[in-house]
């Protein structure tokens, strides 16, 4: 894995393929609907590096707050089919991105996905995306 990639063209999305894969905890670190962004970050121990993980714009989620280990990959044809056509969005260009974790399967419909790894503070706020004030985790969770 790359340490660091935007992905946002159709040729980086081929169906069924994976784009991403780590071993590391990750937990839902921000969400904001106005900017339309999903930030996972991995848990950070032993003196890893922090690693994002950003989905944007953000159509539609069913995910979970924690992952054990977590790949995504680009969902098949008929899976995209199912979730779109149960959202009532058939028709729609974005990507749908199956997280795959634990046996577990949940999914992120959006038009672009990348990931960061570098050496900030836990709880500093993304390289890979802005969230305003009033949802900057850093200043609404607790201090360790």
């Amino acid at each position: 894995m790359s340490l660091e990639a935007w992905l946002s063209h159709d040729h980086q999305f081929a169906p069924g393929e994976e784009i991403f894969r780590s071993e590391r905890e990750f937990s839902v670190w921000a969400y904001t609907v106005s900017h339309s962004q999903l930030l996972l970050r991995a848990r950070v121990a032993d003196g890893q590096p922090r690693l994002d993980v950003l989905f944007k714009p953000v159509e539609a989620v069913k995910i979970r707050t924690d992952y054990e280990g977590l790949a995504i990959r680009c969902a098949t044809v008929e899976e995209r089919h199912r979730i779109l056509s149960d959202l009532g969005q058939i028709g729609s260009r974005s990507r749908v991105l199956m997280l795959v974790s634990g046996g577990g399967l949940d999914y992120v419909i959006s038009s672009a996905v990348g990931w960061k790894e570098d050496h900030g503070d836990f709880r500093d706020p993304s390289s890979l995306a802005f969230f305003p004030p009033g949802t900057d985790p850093k200043r609404i969770l607790p201090g360790e």
